[in-house]
């Protein structure tokens, strides 16, 4: 089994064991283990395992399974690293061909197609906008200027999660649009159909037209 090998972020101890769970909750990816009995991987979206598997001598275990293995074995080393969409797109159909998707993991987070570049470089050209990124699931699927989108869109994805469940505990409605201003710039969230798109500026940036801008992108997908 060949899954795409990712960009490495390091060594964890064990997450399954909550011991350093914290870790993998903002990334898409791929966990490795090492132990003396054999080695495994863990396929995982934003914190949630999708599939695993497990190799001791000629024995494989797969899905649920493999996990069970991988906590009795104790693992020595866990390497966590990080997929971009095609890698973790490969890896999820190399797991479902293998049969190591967990039993219960029913719907598997996937990436909508590419908008039009056009919607991004109509933001991108607004006076102050430094970069914008459309994302989904935790990952950046289109971007346009220079910043860290992958890691802007799983930092993206927790702030909007966050924005919805205070407007839906408060009873104010759906999410329209979420700023985040800071001295050193501002961050504007917005849905856009299946993906939502992240607008960064700098700090003395007047985001009223860019605002309108938005909502008229908007406007155009509902």
């Amino acid at each position: 089994m060949n899954l795409p090998e990712g960009t490495h972020l390091g060594y964890i101890n064990n997450p399954l064991q909550d011991t350093d769970v914290q870790r993998i909750i903002g990334h898409i990816g791929l966990i490795k283990t090492t132990a003396q009995l054999g080695e495994g991987v863990i396929l995982i979206n934003k914190g949630k395992i999708i599939a695993a598997s497990f190799t001791s001598g000629d024995k494989l275990y797969y899905g649920n399974g493999a996990l069970e293995v991988i906590n009795a074995t104790s693992p020595e080393k866990m390497e966590l690293n990080s997929y971009t969409a095609d890698e973790y797109h490969v890896a999820v159909e190399i797991c479902r061909n293998e049969n190591l998707l967990l039993q219960d993991e029913t719907h598997i987070p996937t990436i909508p197609d590419l908008l039009d570049e056009s919607v991004l470089r109509k933001i991108l050209v607004q006076p102050g906008v430094i970069a914008v990124s459309a994302f989904s699931e935790g990952f950046s699927v289109q971007s346009l200027g220079k910043a860290d989108f992958d890691q802007v869109a799983a930092m993206a994805e927790d702030l909007l999660r966050a924005g919805i469940k205070i407007a839906r505990d408060m009873k104010i409605g759906l999410i329209d649009q979420i700023i985040l201003e800071t001295n050193s710039g501002k961050i504007i969230i917005a849905p856009y159909g299946d993906l939502f798109l992240c607008v960064f500026t700098g700090p003395d940036t007047n985001i009223g037209l860019i605002r309108i801008v938005l909502k008229s992108i908007q406007s155009d997908v509902r």
